[in-house]
Parts: C-alpha cells; sequence; structure tokens
C-alpha cells in the first residue's frame, strides 16, 4: 500500500475563503462549510484545475481510536462498492496523519447544488403546494432502484434506459482513485468492520447484501438531469445481522442510535431484542416514511406526536400513525405506504416487489 502525503493550507473547520486542501494531488480551495456532526465536517470546495465544485467530507479520527479510523474507511468503501446512477459515489479519499498522532480523513463527493428532497418538500409546504403523484413516484422509482442495488445480493448494476446521465455518471465513476494508509488494513473484506463496536467479530453478515439503514429526504439528492440520488453513505453496512449475545445487542443499539435518524427508523432498529435478525426491511420502513412525507410534508410519526402528543418512540414501536383525511393522492400509493410502514418487518414487500408496484402506478 502506498503511503500518503499531504499538505493542508488554512484551517479547519473554521476556514477563510482562501484554504485549501491538496487531495492526492490535487489542489481544492474551500468556499465554505455545508454541515458538521459529530467528529465531521462537510465543505463546498472547488478543483483549481478545472473550477469544478465538490463536497468534502473532513473526518477526525482521534488518536488511539482505531475504531473511528475503521468506520470512516467503512464509508469510503460503501462509496466504491456500488456501481448505480442512483448511488452517490466517491471522487477520491486520502487518510492524513496528524502530527499530535490523530488521523484524518477526507472524502470528496459530488456536491450537488438543486438540493435535496428535503428541500423540495420544504418548498412546497412554504408555497402551500404538495408535489403531484406522478413526481412522488417518478423519485420513488429511482430511490428504489438505488436500494435494489444494495439489497440484492449478486451485486449487479441497475441497468436503465430512460436517463441520459447514466453512461456520463458511470464513466465519471470510473475515474474514482482511492490511496491507502499501511496501517489501514482494516479495509479487507475479513476486518471490515459493519458495525463499530470495538469487536470486529460481533456483527457477521449472513449474505452480501447491504442495507442504507437511514434512508430519509435529506439522504436524497438531485443531479443537474433531476436524477434522486441516495447519499450518505455512513450508516450503509451489511443487511443481515444476528444479535446472539447482550454485548452485541448494546453495541448495535448504540450504533443505531447514532447513525440511524429516529423519525425514519424501524422498530427493530429502534428497540433491539436479543435473538432478533435483523434485514434489509429496515430500508422498506423508512423508504415508506420518507413517501409519507413527500405526500404530506411530515414523517408519519413526527405528525403523530404533534396531533395526539404521544411518545415518538411508543408510536414507532406500535407503528401508530394516520393517514390525513380528504387526500388525493390514489389509494393504491396510500396502500404502499401502509405495507412499508408495517411493524412486523416480515409483512413488509421486497424492494423488488415495491419496485414492481412503482412501475405499475407509473405505467397507469
Amino acid at each position: 500500500m502506498n503511503t500518503i502525503s499531504s499538505v493542508l493550507c488554512g484551517c479547519f473547520p473554521c476556514c477563510g475563503r482562501n484554504s485549501s486542501v491538496l487531495i492526492n494531488g490535487q489542489h481544492y480551495a474551500i468556499q465554505r462549510l455545508l454541515g458538521e456532526g459529530g467528529f465531521s465536517f462537510v465543505y463546498l470546495v472547488q478543483s483549481r484545475e478545472n473550477n469544478d465544485l465538490f463536497a468534502l467530507k473532513k473526518i477526525h479520527c482521534p488518536f488511539g481510536n482505531i475504531e473511528s479510523v475503521s468506520e470512516a474507511m467503512r464509508e469510503v468503501n460503501s462509496y466504491k462498492k456500488f456501481r448505480s446512477p442512483y448511488i452517490t459515489h466517491c471522487v477520491s479519499s486520502q487518510v492524513v496523519q496528524e502530527q499530535d498522532g490523530s488521523k484524518t480523513v477526507f472524502i470528496l463527493l459530488p456536491y450537488f447544488p438543486t438540493g435535496s428532497l428535503l428541500d423540495k418538500i420544504n418548498t412546497h409546504l412554504l408555497d402551500g403546494t404538495t408535489i403531484s403523484e406522478e413526481e412522488i413516484v417518478r423519485i420513488l422509482v429511482s430511490v428504489a432502484r438505488g436500494l435494489r442495488t444494495m439489497h440484492n445480493p449478486t451485486g449487479q448494476e441497475d441497468s436503465i434506459e430512460d436517463q441520459t446521465s447514466v453512461n456520463t455518471d458511470l464513466q465519471y465513476r470510473d475515474t474514482v482513485s482511492m490511496t491507502y494508509n499501511e496501517d489501514l488494513r482494516l479495509l479487507n473484506d475479513s476486518l471490515e468492520l459493519e458495525v463499530l463496536s470495538g469487536n470486529t467479530s460481533s456483527f457477521m453478515a449472513s449474505t452480501t447484501a447491504y442495507s442504507h439503514k437511514d434512508i430519509k429526504p435529506a439522504n436524497i439528492m438531485f443531479s443537474s438531469d433531476g436524477l434522486p440520488v441516495i447519499c450518505d453513505l455512513g450508516s450503509c453496512s451489511r443487511a443481515h445481522v444476528d444479535i446472539s449475545s447482550r454485548s452485541q445487542l448494546v453495541e448495535f443499539q448504540e450504533w443505531c442510535n447514532e447513525h440511524c435518524t429516529l423519525p425514519f427508523r424501524s422498530p427493530e432498529l429502534l428497540n433491539v431484542t436479543l435473538n432478533s435478525k435483523i434485514d434489509e426491511k429496515v430500508d422498506i420502513w423508512s423508504l415508506g416514511c420518507t413517501l409519507y412525507c413527500m405526500c404530506f410534508g411530515i414523517s408519519p410519526f413526527e405528525r403523530e406526536e404533534q396531533l395526539n402528543g404521544a411518545s415518538m418512540t411508543y408510536a414507532i414501536a406500535t407503528g401508530k400513525f394516520s393517514i390525513p383525511p380528504n387526500t388525493n393522492y390514489s389509494p393504491e400509493l396510500i396502500k404502499m405506504i401502509k405495507d412499508c410502514i408495517e411493524v412486523d418487518s416480515k409483512k413488509r414487500p421486497s424492494i423488488d416487489e415495491l419496485l414492481a408496484r412503482l412501475q405499475d402506478l407509473q405505467g397507469s
């Protein structure tokens, strides 16, 4: 493996417009801070070579905390794992050894100036309008195709013919560059941490299927061509997890609390139980909550909390929510919401079943 050297100019996170970073020999000027959370910051950066804009995620990994390095590298690996125009990719990445012994992981990602699905929902709320069913179904078809790529154990690329940007997206994806530090051998498949708990053997996947585990409107962006793209793969990990010990239960619950957004979190990730089996159906629940939010401007359990003052966690655990009266959406779309937000994960449709139903709606 190659040794990495990097030159940082200016300081993070409080950076001026003259600050810059050198990643794999390419200079990027820091424009502004886009967001932050925990030990990570996301910046808007501009290439000094061709003026293209990117989102740069900076993850600080404290000295001695190998789990944080593993988590960051697992995220990088997730961006490289899936070949789909509906899932964002890693443009470049780099690991920097800091003088104090800590490490900083930089992940260069595409920038989506048109914003997210949450932005679209909020715009309609401010305008007093609703998203048309035709538009909702179009968006969901793309998101479902992206999830099918994750859920499909064969890892076959999803093929589509109706998006002119796909070939360009895939060619651009082929230019992805990746370099590793010698001490980051945890990227090997046998050592990859799917749920970071300090114990690499705690969670063993039964298949190669993956799930996102944090599908929500804020994590669905739009390309310049209007193509919905699943983003933020920091929560993406092996779909099948068997909880067989008390320590695994505690570790996995802590991981879920950190990585899975509460209003869109499935019951099995909310209250993890001993001997439970987690699978890709967690994404179906989240997609149902996202569909509800697209229709009514709020997640189902946030609405339940606002209407009845009920505990959101209780509402999620019991599947208690309601459909606003006098909706203009079709019975088929409303039934899809109810089928996805089903407490018993076995009763939720698979991603293939859901995609087929969405395509039937699209055809009609």
